[in-house]
């Protein structure tokens, strides 16, 4: 009993010892306001304050998932984090409070913050000089990372300038797709002149042969640099004495490439040699035709066709566009064959049997030296009539020579009994006459809207002498073509002229350069002389037959072009909504030519109804 109440009287006298230092610290702390009086007191005995500790992590975690959840709320908002449950978001935005004793947050409530003490000069200039070195750092760690590529202008432009649509109408495609014609082989530009952006841009880059379209670009280029104006001239010299209107020595012709020098045109001359008094030739007629260097090559070369109109070469002096007329009747016991353009080298046999029935007779050229011979074989009836056939037969001089003789009578009035001779005019000779042909601007028209391949080689080798000042060459003429349109700023990498009229398997152009030929050419005082030039839809040339039946006849002026594989049309659209479009289709699959005409006549329709109509919808 006497141990246990001496247990009790030190357990007594400790307590009191505790109770009298808290007080003290209590005391100490309310009078000072410093919060480690406490602290230290707890420290100097031996024992940590972890109760308080505790407190203070428990606000300071409460706060950090205050932050957090305002934090994930701001992101969910912008889309950047999934949205939670609510019943997680709840127990984020609301963590769990500090469970903190009565006594100590009632300490804790009449306690006040410490206000900071100010900083001391060298702090601030301490703070000062690591702003700084912190900035630097971060201007060199900019200064070290690639600038980024700035867009050129031409970039820029391009997307700027991208197409409304750059794919084909769905229903297009179906129609080609029902003839078996691939969509990948065409390409199709089309563009409102006022507007820098396409409407339609569909493999537009894409270089191909352009056929016939070809003659746009020589055609716009011949108007730049020989002019609307201008004219083909055609010289007669003489050599020797007039005597009695009879001239001692020869006649000499200098052609200088005249697209459409004809026999009316030849009879001219004629009478302008009896108006300078000659009536009779002793000596020869000399035909000078080397104002042109065309290629040798033979006119069968292309497509083994050499007697076809289309192959027809390019002179300078050029006479009915090499064409030879043979009409061949059943009139009498024999089959009889003529010609209207008879030549000084031609000879004519005819090995037609007349028969009950056939019209189909057979020819066939031959050459012996210098003479050509013609000869006609197979059966023919009465029933027949009479038949014309039109080849590419003889030479122009030739030609020139053979109508000489045939009109010299009757135009002059004299004996020709002249010789056939090439050469050049000599220096002696002295001029005796000069006529010029039709302006470029009246001839146009027959070049395009009929699609005349000779003349349009004609045209080329014309714009390759004036801009060489010599002989006319095809390379000349597209080099003045190059230079040309660099002037005007058009710029095509791709652009391959061989002939200048499309003839060709080698000639090469994008759709999109060739819109932004047409554009330009819009834009230019050439505007009216290329579009009169032009195929009208429904009406005339080449489009005559086409969209006929629609709305587009008579508003859409065209350049058509089709060779085997090939099928082209460029030109322009005056639309429903009275816009003007240029648009250009090039068409490259071996049965473009034979299938795709009804697609590309239903594209133009497209275009005329502005891209807008609802059955023409984009895929």
């Amino acid at each position: 009993m006497k141990f246990d109440k001496t247990i009790l009287i030190l357990m007594g006298s400790l307590l009191s010892v505790l109770y009298t230092f808290s007080t003290t610290a209590q005391a100490a702390e309310k009078q000072s306001g410093n919060k480690q009086g406490i602290n230290a007191i707890w420290s100097s005995l031996g024992v940590s304050n972890t109760s308080q500790t505790n407190i203070e992590d428990a606000k300071l975690a409460r706060q950090r998932a205050i932050w957090r959840a305002k934090w994930e709320a701001e992101q969910r908002a912008k889309g950047k984090l999934p949205k939670r449950n609510n019943v997680i978001a709840k127990a984020v935005s609301k963590p769990p409070k500090a469970r903190i004793p009565a006594r100590q947050q009632v300490a804790g409530a009449t306690r006040k913050a410490a206000p900071p003490k100010p900083l001391t000069r060298a702090q601030y200039q301490w703070r000062f000089k690591q702003a700084q070195l912190k900035k630097q750092q971060q201007q060199k760690r900019v200064s070290r990372q690639p600038s980024p590529i700035k867009p050129s202008h031409a970039v820029f432009r391009q997307n700027r300038n991208a197409a409304i649509y750059n794919r084909l109408p769905a229903d297009i495609v179906a129609k080609l797709r029902r003839t078996g014609v691939r969509e990948n082989g065409v390409s199709v530009y089309v563009q409102d002149v006022n507007s820098p952006k396409p409407l339609l841009a569909y493999q537009d880059t894409t270089a191909r042969v352009p056929a016939s379209v070809m003659k746009l670009i020589t055609s716009y280029a011949a108007l730049g640099i020989l002019g609307p104006n201008y004219r083909w001239p055609l010289d007669v010299f003489s050599q020797g004495k007039i005597k009695n209107g009879t001239l001692q020595g020869d006649l000499i012709i200098k052609g200088y490439g005249s697209p459409e020098f004809k026999t009316a045109d030849l009879r001219k001359v004629l009478k302008g040699i009896r108006q300078k008094g000659i009536r009779n030739i002793s000596g020869r007629v000399v035909f000078d035709n080397s104002y042109f260097n065309a290629p040798r090559q033979s006119a069968g070369s292309f497509d083994g066709r050499s007697l076809s109109h289309y192959n027809a070469k390019p002179d300078a002096l050029l006479f009915n566009e090499r064409l030879s007329s043979f009409h061949v009747s059943a009139r009498g016991k024999r089959v009889k064959v003529t010609t209207s353009t008879p030549a000084a080298n031609l000879k004519i046999v005819n090995r037609i049997r007349k028969t009950r029935r056939g019209c189909r007779p057979r020819m066939r050229v031959t050459h012996r030296g210098s003479q050509t011979i013609v000869t006609f074989s197979g059966r023919f009836s009465r029933r027949c009539g009479t038949r014309t056939y039109t080849k590419v037969v003889s030479a122009p001089a030739n030609m020139i020579f053979g109508a000489m003789r045939t009109y010299w009578k009757r135009d002059v009035g004299g004996n020709f009994n002249a010789r056939f001779a090439m050469g050049r005019v000599p220096t002696g000779a002295r001029p005796l006459l000069r006529t010029y042909s039709r302006t470029l601007a009246q001839i146009l028209p027959t070049i395009d809207k009929d699609s005349n391949n000779v003349m349009a080689r004609q045209l080329l080798l014309t714009i390759g002498a004036k801009h060489s000042g010599g002989t006319g060459t095809e390379r000349n003429g597209a080099n003045a073509i190059g230079t040309w349109l660099a002037s005007r700023g058009l710029h095509f990498p791709e652009l391959r002229i061989e002939n200048g009229s499309g003839l060709s398997r080698t000639a090469r152009i994008s759709a999109r350069h060739l819109g932004d030929l047409m554009i330009d050419a819009y834009r230019s005082p050439y505007r009216q002389y290329l579009m009169r030039s032009l195929a009208v839809a429904g009406v005339d040339g080449t489009m005559k037959r086409r969209l006929k039946g629609t709305r587009v006849r008579g508003r859409g002026f065209f350049k058509t072009g089709t060779l085997r594989d090939v099928r082209s049309i460029a030109g322009y659209v005056k639309a429903a909504n009275g816009k003007t479009y240029v648009m250009a289709i090039l068409h490259n699959d071996p049965r473009a030519r034979r299938r795709s005409l009804v697609a590309h006549d239903k594209l133009i329709e497209w275009v005329f109804d502005g891209g807008g109509k609802p059955h023409y919808a984009m895929r």
